[in-house]
C-alpha cells in the first residue's frame, strides 16, 4: 500500500467516523468505553478490508464524502478474513456482545435475497461539508456503478429515510434493536 493509498484510507475512516460516531447501529456493535472512538475507528478499519476485498469504496473528488459496498457474491472466508474477524471481535466488539452482534447479523441477513445484490454498507459525508449535495452526488455515482443489480442499505436515522427515498429506495422492514433499523431496498 503506498503513501497516497494510506492517506486515501485514512482520510475515508476520518470522514465515516465522523459521520457515525453517533450513530445507534455502529454503537451498537462498538464496545462503550472511553475507548469508543478508536473501536469505531477499528471497526471501519475492518469495513475498508471488506469493501477492498469484496466490494468497492468510493471518496468523493473533494475528499468530503465516502461509500463502502459490498457485493454479496464476492464475499468469501479466506485466512486473512478469519484474522479480521478475530481481530474485529478483540478491538471493537467485545466478548460480552459477540452473541447480540452475530443475533442482529443473522437477523438482517433474512431480508436480504438469495441472489447476488450489493449491500450499501456506510456513505458518509464530513459534518463540516453536510447539506452540499456532497452526498448526493455520491450516491448517485454509486447507484450508477451498481447498474441493474438491487441495492439494499441499513439505517437508523430517520431523518435520511426521506434522501433514500428520493433515489428509490424503499423501506422493506423496520427492526426493533432497542432502536429502530430500517432496512430499504432498491431495484
Amino acid at each position: 500500500m503506498g503513501i497516497a493509498t494510506n492517506d486515501r484510507n485514512q482520510r475515508i475512516i476520518e470522514i465515516l467516523r465522523d459521520s457515525f460516531k453517533e450513530n445507534q447501529s455502529v454503537n451498537y456493535i462498538v464496545k462503550q468505553d472511553r475507548k469508543r472512538i478508536q473501536r469505531i475507528e477499528k471497526l471501519l478499519e475492518y469495513s475498508l478490508f471488506q469493501g477492498e476485498q469484496f466490494g468497492k469504496v468510493f471518496i468523493s473528488e473533494d475528499r468530503n464524502a465516502a461509500c463502502i459496498i459490498l457485493f454479496s457474491d464476492q464475499k468469501k472466508t479466506t485466512f486473512k478474513t478469519i484474522q479480521q474477524d478475530i481481530k474485529l471481535v478483540s478491538q471493537v466488539i467485545g466478548l460480552k456482545k459477540v452473541k447480540a452482534t452475530l443475533a442482529r447479523e443473522s437477523l438482517l441477513k433474512q431480508h436480504h435475497p438469495k441472489t447476488p445484490f450489493v449491500h450499501l454498507w456506510y456513505i458518509g459525508v464530513d459534518p463540516v461539508h453536510q447539506k452540499k449535495g456532497i452526498g448526493s452526488k455520491l450516491l448517485e455515482e454509486v447507484i450508477a456503478y451498481c447498474g441493474d443489480k438491487p441495492i439494499y442499505l441499513e439505517t437508523s436515522v430517520e431523518s435520511n429515510l426521506r434522501w433514500y427515498k428520493k433515489y428509490g429506495f424503499e423501506i422493506i422492514q423496520v427492526l426493533e434493536l432497542g432502536y429502530l433499523l430500517y432496512i430499504l431496498k432498491k431495484d
